[in-house]
């Protein structure tokens, strides 16, 4: 999985616990197991990064206007 932070957050980066790291904004990360998605899952749940790929924001919003029928 990988995410591209909004907000920096402190999270661990270790397996165990034992280290932590600031994933800082505007910056991509990668998991590297199945235990650091459910740490990137975390920051996408709390609004704090984007998944690449995934939960990203629409890249149009505006509404497309289908032309009227004309009467004859």
């Amino acid at each position: 999985m990988k995410i591209t932070m909004i907000k920096s957050a402190i999270g661990i980066v270790r397996e165990d616990g034992s280290q932590t790291l600031t994933y800082e904004s505007g910056i991509e990360y990668n998991s590297q197991g199945k235990w650091q998605d459910e740490i990137f899952k975390g920051f996408i749940d709390m609004g704090m990064a984007h998944e690449v790929g995934g939960n990203a924001g629409p890249t149009e919003t505006k509404k497309t206007v289908q032309p009227k029928k004309t009467k004859k």
